[in-house]
């Protein structure tokens, strides 16, 4: 036998998968609707941090809804300043809503500006006060991250035009 003879048998070829449909961008009039209801998501987050501060007796729930109120509105930033990705949709991590909501603030003058640096703290309070098991949050940290979030959502309310449906429902 020569050494080129030997007939192995053809490889089996594999089907080739179809590509993923093209991804569809959000429409402005969605992105528009979907950044109005993650800021009345914020409103409400907001009120239930205010509730719990008034209270006294719940400072780690009290700091998580303020850290969502101020997680939700800042998705609803992204939403109305364009959206990011392929899709103009918000991130899914939290960890790229505070680096696209930093982005977008960081060149604004006072609170606004300043606002990125001021979730991202909340966000470490949050991750404290509902995985610590030593710590936790105090009365004085969960009044202080409410203030926090009042004014966050009042600053992104006043620069993008969100607008409030939910506290005259709730209050």
């Amino acid at each position: 036998m020569s050494r080129g003879t030997k007939k192995h048998p053809p490889k089996k070829k594999h089907v080739n998968k179809p590509r993923p449909a093209a991804v569809e961008p959000l429409s402005d009039s969605e992105r528009s609707i979907k950044a109005q209801a993650a800021f009345e998501k914020a409103m409400i987050h907001l009120i239930e941090a205010k509730r719990l501060v008034e209270w006294g007796n719940a400072p780690n729930a009290c700091v998580h809804s303020a850290y969502y109120a101020m997680h939700h509105c800042a998705s609803a930033a992204i939403l109305a300043a364009g959206g990011v990705g392929k899709r103009g949709d918000v991130p899914k991590s939290h960890e790229h809503v505070i680096e696209h909501y930093g982005k977008l603030v960081a060149a604004e003058p006072g609170s606004l500006g300043q606002s990125g640096r001021v979730l991202s703290r909340a966000r470490t309070d949050r991750m404290v006060a509902d995985y610590d098991l030593v710590r936790g949050a105090n009365n004085g940290e969960a009044a202080a991250t409410t203030a926090e979030a009042r004014a966050f959502v009042d600053a992104c309310m006043s620069n993008w035009g969100f607008y409030d449906n939910v506290t005259d429902d709730i209050d």
